[in-house]
């Protein structure tokens, strides 16, 4: 053990690194646990696509304080590290990096060879740089044998997952209406735009359309005008009210326009800024189910040859019914376009009605006078051409919400395009009730959960893309006949090319692999590779190369996740295995700056990890991450709570300190015979420290990682540093062996390191370097090879209870001093304290004494007058009219009398029943006391001063400079002083205790080292000007 001095947590944080790294600690603490229960935890991947964020610290941070908690009660944690290196993340990326706009630029500019290889050359190199960023953290997980998706092995068990989704005939090739990014050129999940919506400025358009063989028009709105070119229906709810409404023009003309009949003064509203309209009248009003079946022109079929082609087909633009036509604001008359809007396609295929969805790739229109033109830029044209065909009824912008690109951040179009799908509606209801089967922190999260599953449609697993795992699908030239590939060794057995190198599976070398289908034709490889959340989703086993169902023990990311990356685990799971792949799921919230807002570039407030650790360290920055609140809860990252968070850790540093730093002095072994020479105040912090200890376990097993960080800083801050310390400071200056000293010690040596035992899994370095210097040498070589216990025979909660009502006192005392200026140097002559504490009180009254400078406590009902007051409330409720005939009954007996005896009850005065509850007794206190309330009364203080409580509070005076002197000298705690004191006689008792206190002599001249002068103002405003000079005592 050695002496300590001042922390600099950063500093610390890089010693006890270089020491892990030296001694190879991570490795032997894994092979200390290899043969202890095992503890399965599943690493959510990070995607190795920049540096991380403070959202991506709190979650690693999380993740490492559980595990190591594992660690230290003996569990084999299985802990390796988990990336994201696949899809759009990374390829979004390198084409920035590559000024790269499009699949076209990928493939003649450097190829699909070196694309794949910037690829993989751009997430390892992140990687790595990322993985030093979570070391810095005190993060310890396997990074060795880490998972990652671009791993052979991994891959295959991609492929393995399909074929049997194939086998079980939950994987279906299908034409739908989806999600499409023109820029990224592929489909996308519903869950990869949850989240993506952002608001929008759009067209907001009111078209009619001509009913055939009539004047009549149908009228129909919509934000995208671009898709009408591809307009084939037009659906109406049967159930809806609609009118024919009469539209009189300034010209004179007539027509009439169909709107729902509760529409119809919002569209007319909105018709007449664009139209000289001079008036209008509804002429009659009828269901919608008898508008279907009529047929309308379609309003671009000049402008669209196709449209004429579809014309012909019985059911194309024509009027059905749809469910989904709402009246919250539109026409009540809806535009359908199958080929675009998920609804609009179902409507159509319910109706035989050709999927039209004439747009490329890029989202450029393929057909019509708008042929080459990107949609969005076809809205005004568009818009234009209705004005010269007189069919629009109005036309303006509207703000509203609309799916964008999760990476490129894009506007995404609905495109029906050829997908493969998991059929995941077969299955969905396992998955809701297998759902239900996990421990959700916290348990609401079930119900989101639960929620969003029930809402979630087949899978589109499909990317037309580059960077991912290919899908292993071979479909026939000839027959359309298709097959799934399970494996490398059955791809090579079915390959007609047996010179393709297959160490790497991705793009473009499996792509070169043809097969021979069954009917003699060849076989090509969909050129589609994975959905990336698919890499993700195969974790739980892929990652431990396991086709058998292993589940994760404890899973946790941030509140997106929940229908993602929780969903997609869980859902391969329940396609293989017909289960969840974990068994405890803890969600939490997003870092947000201290206003609430989000971090991000633009708005300049994004806060680094690597800055915060390199000003505080790491350990500051992970208490306050896991202590700010509630887990589950949005963090706004404070400073100002960083700065409390480091004083409170520099608090335990500085108890640790004054510990060590006496024990090096007196030369303290612990020993446990010690134990045996326990004060109450040392079987209290004993009991403190495992009652701490047990509930920081239970937290952790949960893990309400904030119920554990607070119980921490609480008794660093309270049972610890400000309560226990202060009890036992006079015991180290005892002499060297007195047992007093010694069980003082080895009760400081016992807390401190039960203390660091259970702060290891948050403050690993700090713990860590305490457990180096106080560590005996038959203890193992880590604070994290040492297990942690709880030892109940040292819990006694009477006494933690009594010590409470003691602790209460004492504050109370401090608050009553406060109130009358009276500072704690001061003795207060006497207390008084209610009898029903009598016998915690006769126990440990010592401690009121010396924490609150007092010299006596009484123990009574304090006599001070009493005055009454009626309850007039309660008096009002029973006695009405009578009440001041009652209050005068009250005010007739004697308050002392009154009080006494209902104290038995209730007591007749004049004919009226009095109770307690109708009066309130006041006791007027003198002058000369304060009086403080507490949970168990009152404590009244008297504040009198006489001349011994003077000279008794100017000798601390005196011990409080002379300390702070020393301090200034730098000097050792044994280093000896002389002392000159000028300003104050004091007897020689008093400067005997003055001298014992500072360790010093008294003289009367010496060669002063140190000169300070000061003026001294007691509580009774007596002022005393002292000159104090030291000498070191050479």
């Amino acid at each position: 053990m050695k002496q300590v001095k001042s922390v600099n947590f950063r500093e610390l944080d890089k010693k006890v690194k270089e020491y892990w790294k030296k001694e190879n600690t991570y490795k032997k603490v894994k092979a200390l646990n290899e043969h202890g229960p095992e503890y399965y935890f599943v690493d959510g991947p990070p995607y190795c696509s920049g540096a991380i964020h403070l959202g991506t610290a709190w979650n690693k941070i999380i993740k490492d304080t559980v595990l190591r908690f594992k660690r230290i009660q003996g569990y084999n944690v299985l802990d390796k590290a988990g990336w994201d290196m696949h899809g759009l993340p990374i390829e979004v990326k390198v084409e920035n990096e590559f000024n790269i706009g499009s699949k076209k630029d990928i493939e003649t500019k450097i190829g699909t060879q070196e694309f794949i290889n910037k690829c993989k050359e751009f997430a390892l190199n992140h990687l790595g740089h990322m993985q030093g960023q979570f070391e810095n953290l005190g993060v310890w997980l396997d990074f060795e044998n880490a998972y990652m998706p671009i791993k052979r092995d991994y891959m295959e068990m991609g492929w393995w997952t399909l074929k049997k989704a194939h086998e079980k005939e939950l994987l279906t090739k299908d034409l739908r209406s989806g999600y499409w990014c023109p820029r990224c050129e592929t489909s996308l999940a519903e869950h990869e735009v949850r989240g993506e919506y952002k608001e929008v400025l759009d067209p907001s358009v009111y078209v009619k359309f001509k009913l055939e063989n009539s004047d009549e028009y149908i009228t129909i709105w919509t934000t995208t005008p671009w898709t009408l070119p591809s307009n084939m229906l037009v659906c109406v709810n049967p159930e809806f009210d609609y009118a024919y409404v009469d539209v009189e023009f300034e010209n004179g003309t007539v027509e009439t326009w169909v709107i729902a009949e509760k529409l119809v003064n919002d569209v007319m509203k909105k018709a007449e800024k664009n139209n000289d309209i001079s008036k209008f009248s509804i002429s009659k009003v009828v269901k919608g189910d008898s508008l279907i079946g009529l047929k309308y022109i379609h309003p671009l079929l000049e402008e669209n040859e196709k449209q004429q082609e579809f014309a012909k087909i019985e059911n194309v633009h024509t009027i059905v019914p749809g469910d989904h036509v709402t009246l919250e604001g539109g026409t009540g008359l809806v535009h359908t376009a199958p080929g675009f809007g998920e609804d609009d396609f179902n409507i159509g295929k319910e109706h035989n009605i050709p999927v039209y969805a004439p747009i490329d790739d890029n989202g450029k229109y393929t057909d019509s006078i708008w042929k080459g033109t990107f949609v969005k830029d076809m809205d005004e044209s568009v818009i234009e051409t209705l004005i010269s065909k007189n069919l629009l009824v109005n036309s303006g912008k509207v703000k509203h919400t609309y799916p964008h690109c999760w990476r490129c951040k894009t506007p995404l179009l609905f495109r029906a395009t050829e997908q493969w799908f998991l059929s995941i509606s077969k299955i969905k209801d396992s998955i809701i009730e297998q759902g239900k089967t996990v421990d959700w922190v916290p348990d609401w999260v079930k119900t989101r959960y639960v929620n969003g599953v029930s809402f979630v449609g087949d899978w589109n697993i499909s990317r037309q893309r580059y960077w991912g795992i290919p899908l292993p699908i071979w479909i026939c030239e000839e027959c359309g006949n298709y097959e799934v590939i399970g494996s490398v060794d059955e791809l090579t057995e079915r390959a007609n090319e047996k010179d393709v190198d297959l160490s790497d599976i991705h793009k473009p070398a499996v792509d070169k692999i043809t097969l021979t289908c069954s009917c003699g034709g060849k076989m090509k490889r969909t050129p589609d590779v994975l959905d990336v959340w698919y890499d993700s989703g195969l974790a739980p086993y892929a990652s431990i190369g396991s086709k058998k169902l292993k589940k994760a023990q404890f899973i946790t990311e941030g509140n997106d996740q929940v229908t993602k990356w929780f969903y997609s685990q869980h859902a391969l799971s329940a396609v293989v295995f017909d289960d969840t792949s974990y068994e405890k799921c803890m969600m939490h919230g997003f870092t947000l700056d201290e206003t609430g807002e989000k971090m991000s570039k633009s708005l300049g407030n994004i806060v680094s990890p690597d800055d915060v650790t390199e000003k505080y360290g790491a350990d500051v920055l992970r208490f306050y991450l896991l202590s700010a609140n509630k887990a589950w809860e949005d963090l706004r990252f404070s400073y100002s709570e960083m700065d409390e968070t480091r004083s409170m850790l520099n608090t335990l540093w500085n108890s640790y300190a004054f510990s060590a730093n006496y024990m090096v002095l007196d030369d303290f072994v612990p020993n446990d015979e010690y134990f045996k020479h326990v004060k109450d105040e040392d079987a209290w912090i004993l009991s403190r420290i495992n009652t701490v200890a047990k509930e920081a376990v239970e937290a952790l097993e949960k893990p309400h990682l904030h119920v554990y960080t607070w119980a921490l800083r609480d008794f660093i801050l309270n049972d610890f540093s400000r309560w226990y310390i202060k009890l036992i400071r006079d015991r180290t200056w005892m002499e060297k062996n007195d047992v007093q000293k010694l069980s003082a010690y080895q009760t400081l040596y016992y807390v401190i390191m039960k203390l660091i035992s259970i702060m290891a899994p948050v403050t690993p370095h700090l713990s860590e370097e305490i457990y180096q210097n106080l560590k005996t040498e038959d203890m193992p070589e880590s604070i994290f090879m040492n297990k942690l216990t709880i030892e109940s025979k040292f819990i006694n909660e009477t006494l933690e209870k009594d010590t409470e009502i003691i602790r209460e006192i004492v504050d109370s005392i401090l608050k009553g001093r406060d109130k009358a200026k009276y500072t704690l140097r001061y003795p207060i002559t006497k207390i008084t304290l209610p009898e029903n504490i009598a016998e915690t009180v006769e126990k440990y009254g010592y401690i009121i004494k010396e924490q609150g400078n007092v010299k006596e406590i009484e123990l009574k009902e304090f006599e001070g007058n009493i005055t009454i007051k009626p309850n007039f409330k309660e008096l009002g409720k029973i006695f009405r009219s009578d009440v001041p005939k009652v209050v005068a009954a009250i005010n007739s007996v004697a308050p002392n009398e009154l009080k006494e005896k209902l104290k038995s009850g209730n007591l007749e005065v004049s004919e009226y029943e009095i109770k307690p509850e109708y009066v309130e007794f006041r006791v007027e206190i003198p002058e000369n006391i304060v009086g403080v309330e507490f949970s168990k009364g009152n404590v009244y203080i008297n504040i009198e001063m006489n001349d011994e409580v003077i000279k008794e509070g100017l000798v601390r005076e005196v011990v409080r400079r002379i300390q702070s002197m020393r301090k200034d000298m730098d000097l050792d705690i044994n280093e000896k002083i002389n002392v000159k004191l000028e300003g104050i006689d004091f007897s020689s008792d008093y400067l005997s205790h003055i001298a014992n206190e500072v360790r010093g002599n008294f003289v009367k001249s010496l060669k002063s080292d140190y000169n300070q002068k000061w003026t001294i103002k007691t509580p009774n405003e007596e002022t005393y000007d002292i000159s104090i000079d030291i000498e070191k005592n050479k």
